[in-house]
């Protein structure tokens, strides 16, 4: 994510007309209420890092011989260096479960990152600068950029491997001068430089491991990349993105430090800056601060990494080895029964090993609750329910929220049942604009309205959270409520109920508190296509062995629809989709539904009591 600020005024109209001027104050309202959250270590690095850019692309001689000083200042490393080994085993692991079905065709310059598949013609016809109209491009070039392909090829300890490495590194560097423009948003990114060098310093390690010769001229070209990546991200921290980026800095700073003797003085900041990060990114219940499953996984990776690294030691190593235990066992209560995670916030599958491998642990069976990160899981074996009731991320950088207040995701008998419709585009338009919206995932929302203020690609402005609620214990074995304001704007208040009967059942009440109601409450399921859809009397779903049927208790029930969902980015997979809408309740100035999908016995329960109750809760 690249942190820019497009304000858009004229929209296609004509400057100083009324209109213009409406969304022109507009625009600058959704803008002050974005970056009024921001603190002052972003502002000062934001304009620090676009100052040196600046200068960079006006002066490139001045960059340049900057970089290489403070590279010339920092020893080359020594990948053979045991702190480096079980990284690299790590980052092997995570590369070949990325790029392990596609390394031959990469090895002919056919690469496949987020969906989209671009052939050069040749692993030496590579162009870093492509800008070909390809969906998400920017995002494609970071990942090319990242070089995590290279690993398991110079794992094979062959010179082809080495050799064509080194070929690629030749023409990055020949293709990205300083003064290219755009260089510093893919290529020379930070967080770009940051893989690059992890990736690059793990293969070598491995190629001398699997009897590579690590006295080759081409290994010390790759060293001396990797020093001058190190030199430039120690100078480029993203402290204005801050989170899963920043971390990502000091993690790669670390894999250095893992080849050296000991801790560059100049670098002497490193162990207590890396422990903030740490800090800033888990929170006390083991979760991720931006909530995303996926980026969890990333940083529980990271996390393991800085303890190989050797950077952090005495106490402050038993605090970092707690927080990976507490992230581990996090990351199993935001996982399915099938062993992957579930799809909220910018998450996605098959880029990551999967959350099985990553955490080796089930939950138990019950409810459990991270209370700080804002989710809960209702854990009845192979029947779960995960349910999102906490705030759209940190303040500072919401960037990879969705509007998925109380939405949920369900497993039946083991499979993926309601599903969150995933990340499909990273770019700024329609497709990210629906990814991210209320109406396209599995929880209560207001037709033709928003409850967070979504723009550009990565931008939040008004923001609403979600908070967990006490009571209704007495109606399910297992159960969850919250309330989100992300309506308050409107005078609206949702709030919703899940209960979880293991073996037979899942209910959902939902309930909207407010004017003016009718036809805008309204309540979408998303279900993936391997569940056949019957419509048999009151309609059911049917996967394999298992069979679930709806009861609508309260509420007007539309029908099943084609739809899509997103569980690889970008790649769309069929679904159904249930549309219901709340309806007026005790004509009283509230709108509910109560659903009930039931594969055993169905639970009686009167709907609408159920719904007052839920109004009354504290």
């Amino acid at each position: 994510m690249i942190l820019t600020w497009d304000l858009n005024f004229h929209d296609g109209l004509p400057r100083g007309g009324i209109l213009y001027e409406r969304i022109k104050i507009m625009k600058l309202g959704r803008f002050w209420r974005t970056v009024r959250h921001l603190n002052a270590d972003q502002w000062r690095y934001r304009l620090t890092r676009r100052g040196q850019h600046y200068i960079a692309q006006l002066i490139p001689g001045i960059w340049s011989s900057h970089i290489d000083s403070l590279s010339e200042r920092l020893p080359i490393g020594d990948p053979t260096r045991k702190n480096l080994n079980l990284i690299a085993d790590q980052t092997f692991a995570f590369q070949t479960a990325a790029y392990g079905f596609q390394l031959d065709d990469m090895a002919l310059g056919k690469f496949t990152f987020l969906g989209e598949t671009v052939d050069f013609g040749g692993i030496d016809k590579i162009d870093w600068r492509r800008r070909n109209g390809i969906k998400n491009n920017l995002l494609w070039r970071l990942n090319l950029g990242y070089m995590g392909y290279t690993v398991p090829w110079l794992a094979k300890g062959n010179s082809l491997s080495l050799d064509r490495t080194v070929g690629l590194i030749h023409s990055l560097q020949e293709q990205n001068s300083w003064s290219s423009p755009g260089v510093f948003k893919d290529i020379w990114n930070p967080y770009t430089a940051s893989h690059r060098l992890i990736n690059l310093l793990s293969g070598l390690n491995l190629y001398g491991r699997a009897g590579g010769n690590l006295k080759a001229a081409g290994v010390a070209l790759i060293l001396n990349h990797c020093r001058y990546a190190a030199a430039y991200v120690a100078v480029n921290l993203e402290r204005d993105l801050q989170f899963n980026h920043l971390m990502k800095n000091y993690v790669a700073l670390a894999v250095y430090v893992a080849t050296l003797e000991k801790l560059p003085s100049q670098w002497s900041f490193l162990p207590r800056a890396v422990m903030t990060s740490v800090n800033q990114n888990f929170l006390s219940d083991g979760g991720h601060v931006e909530r995303s499953p996926m980026y969890h996984l990333l940083g529980l990776l990271d996390l393991r990494i800085l303890k190989k690294s050797g950077v952090i030691i005495g106490p402050e190593e038993d605090k970092l080895i707690d927080c990976e235990r507490q992230a581990t066992q996090a990351l199993s209560l935001l996982s399915h029964p099938d062993g992957d995670i579930a799809l909220f916030n910018d998450s996605w599958l098959g880029d990551t090993p999967s959350a099985a491998a990553a955490a080796g642990q089930s939950p138990k069976p019950g409810r459990h609750d991270l209370s700080d990160t804002g989710y809960v899981r209702l854990d009845g074996g192979d029947d779960i329910v995960i349910m999102d009731v906490g705030q759209c991320g940190p303040d500072e950088n919401p960037a990879h929220a969705h509007a998925d207040f109380l939405s949920v995701e369900v497993s039946v008998g083991g499979k993926r049942f309601l599903v969150d419709p995933g990340t499909t585009a990273y770019a700024p338009g329609t497709a990210r604009d629906f990814c991210r919206s209320a109406s396209s995932h599995n929880g209560p929302h207001l037709v033709g309205a928003e409850p967070i203020e979504f723009w550009n690609s990565f931008r939040v402005g008004r923001r609403g959270t979600a908070i967990p609620l006490k009571g209704l214990n007495d109606i399910a074995p297992l159960w969850v409520s919250g309330r989100q304001n992300g309506y308050g704007h409107l005078g609206v208040e949702v709030r919703r109920f899940v209960g979880l009967w293991p073996d037979h059942a899942v209910i959902i009440a939902d309930l909207w508190i407010g004017e003016s109601l009718t036809n805008r409450a309204m309540t979408r399921f998303l279900i993936p296509s391997d569940w056949d859809f019957k419509k048999e009397g009151k309609g059911s779903f049917a996967c394999g062995d298992c069979f679930v049927k709806l009861e609508l208790a309260v509420g007007k029930a539309g029908t099943a629809t084609s739809a899509e969902w997103w569980p690889n980015f970008g790649v769309p997979k069929a679904a159904h989709e249930v549309s219901i809408a709340g309806e007026q309740v005790d004509k009283c100035s509230f709108h509910g539904l109560v659903i009930i999908f039931y594969w055993g016995e169905c639970p009686r329960v009167d709907g609408h009591a159920l719904l007052r109750r839920l109004k009354n809760l504290g």
